[in-house]
């Protein structure tokens, strides 16, 4: 069936009615003159046309009908046929009986042809949508691993870059801090993500680097929890979907943190042993799947050898910096801390003292019970210095001779902490070989602006006054400019 517009249907029809209307108006007019004229060869063609003129509403009722609308305008022109053969008494007309029959065959075998190569076409469109249909789902199904490779390459392009970021941090706070942030990017999943490290027994998590990715995020978290115990004593990454419902775990104490229900955690490793934990923590359940996991831990994996180079650089710059023995300060870096207070003096104008400390008839003690005894000496003094000068420069100057650098502090206040030392030092217990020796500290004091506002000046000043105090018997404290 040829699928035509209910519209263009209707015109039809209405358009065939009129026609057998004009035709049968036509005809009849023919009829009623045929038998009064004298030319009825006139009359006679005009019914002939008018009868073959029926062919088109016949055609016009297929069109809106297609076989039932044909045959009914072809059956009402064989009436009319016979109608007319029958009072014009002229059996020639019959004729049209067969040119409607042949109209009608033409049109049906058209139709039928028409609906068959229908067909066909539906049949081949089937064909073609079933193999659009394959070829979509092909795409889809390239398209979805070509997705999947392009993330995963997202994510080693962005590992390989973090890898290069972190070869060029070297303090572990500086390292610590970026792999927080990093997290967020890689797993924008959770609330909160932490770092912590341990210090050299293990018993001790301090978080070192924090970020808060979510709005209910608490950042209550100051000291490792029992979730990264855990992954000490395993040594073992963990996926916990439920804090309140994983038993490898304490569930009571978990319930009590109502802003943790699930977390992704691994270890930080260094030489085979853990020195933190990185993790990622949720107020929600099952926040996190295995694949986070996966992730978290490749990140872990490439910041405990950023932590660890760190650590061993910052070991290392310690020990640049700091006298093997005593582990006070060298001369070098004194000098580079004497500089930068010297330059906040000048911005602040808050004064700032220099103790010039020297342990009195060390040499002679010193060659009396051998180089171990001198050492002990110089052990035992600097534990004094750091005692009683919390927040200061201090380092070993030289031989037995230390320095303090006192930051906002008043030449009146340097020679209180003077006299303290001095004091501790000579009520101090020192045995060597249980023989008990007398210690005592000569100390010289100079401050900015007091006497100076050089820092070479400074230095001279302060040495200076520890010339003083030795000469003037040792044991005791003297000021510069007194």
């Amino acid at each position: 069936m040829i699928p035509v517009p209910l519209l263009q249907r209707q015109a039809a029809a209405f358009l065939s009615f009129l026609l057998c209307c004009f035709f049968t108006y036509w005809n009849i007019h023919g009829l009623v003159y045929l038998r009064t004229t004298v030319l009825p060869e006139v009359y006679f063609a005009q019914i002939a046309l008018c009868l073959a003129g029926f062919l088109f509403p016949i055609l016009g009722g297929w069109f809106a009908f297609q076989l039932i609308g044909g045959l009914a305008f072809a059956l009402y022109a064989g009436i009319v046929v016979l109608f007319t053969a029958t009072v014009s008494k002229t059996s020639v007309l019959m004729w049209f009986f067969l040119e409607y029959a042949v109209m009608c065959f033409i049109l049906y075998r058209m139709d039928l042809d028409f609906e068959n190569r229908l067909s066909v076409k539906a049949v081949d469109r089937e064909k073609y949508q079933n193999e659009t249909n394959d070829l979509d789902i092909t795409y889809r199904s390239k398209g979805k691993g070509i997705s999947i490779y392009f993330e995963k390459y997202s994510t080693y392009y962005h590992l390989r870059k973090l890898a290069e970021d972190l070869v060029t941090s070297l303090s572990v706070a500086e390292v610590s801090n970026l792999v927080v942030a990093r997290c967020a990017d890689f797993i924008p999943r959770g609330d909160l993500i932490l770092m912590t490290l341990a210090d050299l027994e293990g018993k001790h998590l301090t978080v070192a680097a924090s970020k808060k990715i979510g709005e209910t995020a608490s950042m209550e978290f100051k000291q490792g929890d029992m979730f990264d115990f855990g992954v000490i004593r395993n040594r073992n990454r963990f996926l916990v979907t439920d804090t309140h419902q994983d038993f490898r775990f304490d569930v009571n104490q978990a319930v009590q943190q109502s802003y943790l229900r699930s977390l992704v955690i691994v270890p930080l490793l260094n030489e085979g042993r853990v020195t933190g934990t990185l993790r990622i923590n949720s107020a929600k359940p099952e926040t996190f799947m295995q694949d986070d996991l996966r992730l978290l831990d490749a990140i872990g994996t490439l910041a405990s050898s950023a932590i660890s180079n760190a650590m061993l650089y910052e070991k290392t710059e310690e020990l640049a910096i700091r006298d093997s023995l005593t582990g006070l300060y060298l001369r070098r870096y004194f000098y580079q801390r004497l500089k930068q207070e010297h330059r906040r003096f000048l911005l602040t104008k808050r004064p700032l003292s220099l103790l010039m400390c020297d342990l009195d008839h060390f040499k002679e003690c010193n060659d009396r019970f051998g180089h171990e005894a001198g050492d002990l000496m110089l052990v035992c003094f600097a534990e004094i210095l750091r005692e009683h000068t919390a927040g200061a420069v201090v380092a070993r100057y030289g031989g037995e001779e230390f320095a303090v650098l006192l930051a906002e502090t008043s030449k009146e206040a340097a020679k209180q902490i003077a006299e303290r030392i001095r004091q501790k030092v000579d009520a101090a217990p020192f045995l060597v070989r249980r023989q008990p020796i007398q210690m005592t500290v000569s100390i010289g004091v100079a401050s900015i602006p007091d006497d100076t506002l050089d820092i070479e000046e400074l230095v001279q000043r302060a040495d200076q006054a520890l010339y003083d105090a030795k000469r003037s018997g040792r044991n005791r404290v003297c000021i510069s400019g007194s």
